[in-house]
């Protein structure tokens, strides 16, 4: 194993645990990018994002920012992409929900 996979290791293992609790029934998938100094999130919702959805994903990264140095800046997006649209399969996933095959 090299650097880099450590650094993907440590960067998802972070982000999934920053998520229990903050994953509500609307939220399709988050997906993650990250360089040696900072990691971004993509968060993608069914139906209109509530002010609780937003909240959460404040909170998400937070628990983020608690856990690399505070030299990492830590930052996330919140899109509306609504079922049965696609969900991105360019970048790498975090968390995804199961939906139904089409």
């Amino acid at each position: 194993m090299n650097q880099s996979d450590d650094r993907q290791h440590v960067v998802l293992v972070a982000v999934q645990q920053a998520l229990l609790g903050e994953v509500s029934s609307r939220l399709r998938c988050v997906t993650v990018s990250w360089d040696d100094t900072s990691i971004h999130l993509d968060c993608y919702f069914d139906g209109q994002i509530d002010e609780e959805d937003r909240e959460s994903m404040s909170s998400v990264e937070t628990e983020l920012m608690a856990v690399f140095p505070s030299t990492h800046v830590v930052d996330h997006a919140i899109h509306r992409l609504d079922y049965p649209n696609r969900i991105p399969k360019e970048t790498t996933w975090a968390y995804h929900r199961r939906e139904p095959l089409r």
